[in-house]
């Protein structure tokens, strides 16, 4: 048997190759896939592009394996029944003949190296692959075992990628899934878009992955999914930058962005252990390429033209306060676009790279907590910074952390979780630091508002929400209001 080519070959790219679709073709099959679940191939000919015999012969020409016209009375049973059932239907593969020393085993897509490494790995003897078409696989398994159980009956479970028409009573989704996690993942966010969803939850119940999507009427139940593609579904995000669990660990969160069709989403998601396996919450929301000039964004007009002021000079500090989900992040991008300079170099430290910072920003990651205080500064002073944002890294009292040093002749742009401005300035000016800052340099607090946005507002453009929000104020610090600080005054 001639040796399998490097892994990254697909079937598409196989198929294209051997003139049996096209470019164009495929990638309006990638668009279905999304909207149905279906597998590459079996959505290619879902659309009338090619056959299934097709792509048979063209895998057969490109990797050399024979292929195999399989008919259900050829199919040894017995041979079949040496492989687990929801195996050989989940890889799409079905056993013909065989020895006790070889089997032989049809596979729909044999470029699979994981699928073909779990069929070889669940048997003690060597085994010898043909390609057969899904279709005629399918049916030569339900000779075997019984249409009734690949239906639904306890163990039994659908080929990979089929999706079924009618529901079950239960609401489950029997589908098997890519296991790299691919489709099942983009298939759910191409519905929870759909439906202007802000989240989706996967938390597993017994041997099923319930699965809901948050509209504006809540959590919106949607059929449930095989307690298995949990793995799938963290295998997916992990590749996007979204940590899974370790083993020792209880929980874990990570943001991404992804292109869903024509629309780029930013997703963050948090994984949990829960009694019965992981459950999965990912936040959905916008994820624009550019960031909206500050004019957009509902600031109040005096407050705004006084930042527009500093930030021409060399130094100064925005503190943007409020809960998470409500444009701070943005705010930021849009602050650090404003102060982009061709001879100002800006340094950017973010949990994930998700927000829209100007093109030449030196973008680093970096976690929360007492760490993040010394870190700032070397990098800050280390790459020589003009401009530093500081994106979700100083909670609570670590806010404190901005006045150091490294701020002196830097523009500062930092978020917090602080809802209250006023007593942050406060704490802010009790500090060792504090009134060393707030005594000359410009200083500026915006608070964005503390509401809670939900389901088809997620979606809506971020200037128009942000008009419906009312202003955002902006405090910049007076003489008079430094006066009063340095007093003791209340302000």
């Amino acid at each position: 048997m001639s040796p399998m080519p490097h892994h990254t070959r697909t079937l598409s790219s196989i198929l294209v190759e051997c003139g049996i679709v096209t470019d164009a073709q495929v990638e309006q099959a990638l668009q279905r896939q999304r909207e149905t679940g279906l597998l590459i191939g079996e959505t290619l000919v879902e659309l009338g592009f090619t056959t299934e015999e097709n792509i048979g012969w063209a895998l057969s020409k490109q990797l050399g394996f024979p292929y195999a016209d399989v008919h259900p009375n050829t199919v040894d049973a017995e041979q079949v029944r040496r492989f687990p059932e929801p195996l050989l239907r989940r890889i799409q593969a079905v056993p013909l003949f065989g020895t006790d020393e070889e089997v032989t085993v049809a596979m729909a897509d044999p470029t699979d190296s994981d699928a073909v490494h779990e069929l070889k790995a669940s048997i003690d003897t060597s085994v010898a692959l043909v390609i057969g078409s899904p279709g005629s696989i399918r049916r030569a398994l339900d000779a075997v075992y019984g249409v009734g159980r690949a239906a639904g009956a306890p163990g039994g479970v659908l080929p990979a990628g089929r999706v079924r028409t009618n529901a079950p009573p239960s609401g489950r989704r029997d589908v098997v899934w890519d296991r790299a996690g691919t489709n099942f993942l983009l298939f759910h966010l191409h519905a929870a878009i759909k439906d202007r969803a802000s989240e989706v939850h996967f938390i597993p119940v017994g041997d099923e992955m319930t699965v809901s999507y948050r509209t504006e009427e809540g959590l919106k139940p949607q059929a449930s999914e095989q307690i298995e593609t949990s793995l799938y579904l963290r295998a997916r995000l992990s590749v996007l930058g979204v940590p899974d669990l370790d083993s020792g660990g209880d929980s874990s969160w990570g943001a991404a962005v992804v292109d869903v069709g024509p629309t780029r989403v930013r997703l963050s998601a948090c994984h949990a252990r829960v009694d019965d396996g992981v459950a999965t919450v990912i936040r959905l929301g916008p994820a624009p390429e550019t960031a909206p000039d500050l004019s957009t964004l509902g600031l109040s007009p005096v407050g705004e033209a006084e930042i527009r002021d500093f930030v021409e000079g060399p130094e100064g500090i925005v503190i943007v306060t409020g809960p998470p989900r409500v444009g701070g992040s943005l705010l930021l991008a849009s602050l650090a676009t404003l102060a982009s300079r061709p001879h100002r170099r800006t340094l950017v430290l973010e949990p994930a790279p998700t927000c829209p910072y100007p093109a030449l920003a030196v973008r680093v990651r970096v976690g929360a907590g007492a760490s993040v205080l010394a870190t700032w500064e070397r990098l800050a002073v280390g790459l020589g910074a003009d401009v530093v944002v500081l994106e979700e890294v100083l909670h609570g009292s670590d806010v404190e952390g901005i006045f150091r040093g490294a701020t002196v002749g830097r523009l500062v742009f930092a978020r917090t979780d602080w809802l209250d401005g006023d007593a942050l300035l406060s704490f802010l000016a009790k500090g060792r630091n504090g009134r060393a800052v707030l005594r000359d340099r410009p200083f500026a607090l915006v608070t964005m508002p503390a509401a809670r946005r939900e389901g088809a507002s997620v979606w809506a453009d971020p200037a128009e929400a942000e008009r419906e929000a009312g202003i955002i104020p902006v405090n910049v610090l007076t003489d008079e209001e430094r006066g009063r600080i340095f007093s003791g005054g209340d302000r």
